[in-house]
């Protein structure tokens, strides 16, 4: 079931959640594979999971992001695979089930980091700074 923070996150962030002017989700995959640095971390992967419906949805996202979907299924009691129907259950025309799980996995990563919990990585996600400041009273 998807909660009602959830809910609640993505109206209140919409605006973090807009591909570029005219893009969709495959045509911004495309982009990112062709704009960002050469490196096997930012190539697009593609993972199946069961839908709402029981179906298996292919889901693209960048190989960092599942790098951190599986972090966090490896060190928390998250599973992505709740994740991907709770995001199909938002049954919203405007979003994939990728777009929204790749925004709730890049926001998880910001939480941890702020909190002080332990991240895969060092170094603050890409867009952390500017998401700190503006919804955290830049105390972030």
């Amino acid at each position: 079931m998807v909660t009602t923070s959830r809910i609640i996150f993505l109206k209140r962030r919409k605006a973090l959640l807009c591909y570029p002017v005219g893009m969709d989700h495959k045509d911004y995959m495309h982009a990112l594979r062709h704009k960002t640095p050469n490196h096997p971390y930012y190539e697009p992967e593609g993972r199946s999971y069961p839908n709402v419906s029981g179906v298996e949805e292919l889901i693209f996202l960048p190989a960092s992001t599942w790098a951190y979907a599986d972090f966090l299924e490896a060190n928390t009691d998250i599973r992505i695979a709740d994740w991907v129907i709770d995001a199909d259950e938002l049954n919203r025309d405007d979003y994939t089930i990728a777009h929204i799980l790749w925004f709730w996995l890049w926001e998880n990563e910001c939480d941890r980091f702020r909190n002080g919990l332990s991240t895969p990585n060092d170094m603050p996600p890409m867009g952390y700074e500017g998401w700190a400041d503006e919804f955290h009273e830049k105390n972030g």
